[in-house]
């Protein structure tokens, strides 16, 4: 079995399908399994919640999904995201809300966990500290844990003084063990780590390996219907930089 590992899709249809695109090249996948935010920030929220819906697939929530069904509130977000994902609630229809809504925050899978911001907490935690990472490791039950929410893609591994985190080589694959290890596959349609390439992981389970991957995609076509719909400019620059 192969799974497709996304995260922070953020309602980029031209990341996501160009993911699919370019995994289904790279030798395929069986399921996709979602780290939370497929919605918020981009233009086709909709859109992103039917492709995920048409293949095989695991999910777990992230804070804009969320929000975007009224589940927590925008207050702890910035100007830009708050208004994005107002405007992303008005364009879900009810079936997409229901979806969206049933989504656990936490999920088992073979030997992995599965969540947006972090075991420990699911919704807000940003995974992107030693101390955090520490604190972490006591609440996976399972060997390795996936987490999305910083779009940033890193392995981390504990350390008897702490725990190290590690740069997620592109297109080289990485042998699990018994070790524990948290994975960030990164985000696929707002990277975050000054690269404005889409990011991904493939994990075979029969070679207990992942591998990270980048693939462009049409950058300005996703910020031509940004700006259509008048979402933030500050929202659509960043998309060009990675940032």
């Amino acid at each position: 079995m192969k799974a497709l590992i996304v995260s922070d899709v953020h309602s980029n249809l031209e990341a996501f399908q160009t993911v699919i695109d370019d995994a289904i090249v790279r030798g395929g996948f069986d399921e996709i399994w979602s780290l939370g935010d497929l919605v918020g920030y981009g233009p086709d929220p909709s859109a992103c919640v039917d492709l995920l819906s048409s293949y095989e697939h695991s999910a777990v929530a992230g804070n804009h999904d969320l929000a975007a069904v009224g589940r927590i509130s925008v207050e702890r977000f910035n100007p830009y995201a708050a208004a994005a994902n107002r405007w992303t609630a008005m364009q879900l229809t009810q079936e997409h809300a229901k979806y969206l809504n049933r989504l656990p925050l936490k999920l088992e899978i073979e030997e992995f966990t599965l969540v947006h911001g972090s075991p420990r907490d699911p919704i807000w935690e940003y995974l992107i500290t030693v101390e955090s990472a520490i604190a972490c490791f006591t609440h996976i039950d399972t060997y390795w844990c996936l987490v999305g929410h910083s779009h940033m893609p890193f392995l981390c591994i504990p350390r008897p003084d702490g725990a190290a985190f590690m740069a997620f080589p592109d297109d080289r694959a990485v042998q699990l063990d018994e070790e524990a290890m948290i994975v960030n596959p990164g985000s696929v349609g707002q990277p975050r780590d000054g690269d404005a390439r889409a990011s991904y992981v493939i994990y075979d389970n029969a070679a207990q390996m992942i591998t990270h991957r980048r693939v462009e995609y049409d950058i300005a076509a996703t910020q031509d219907k940004m700006r259509q719909h008048g979402l933030p400019n500050y929202l659509i620059d960043r998309l060009s930089v990675g940032r």
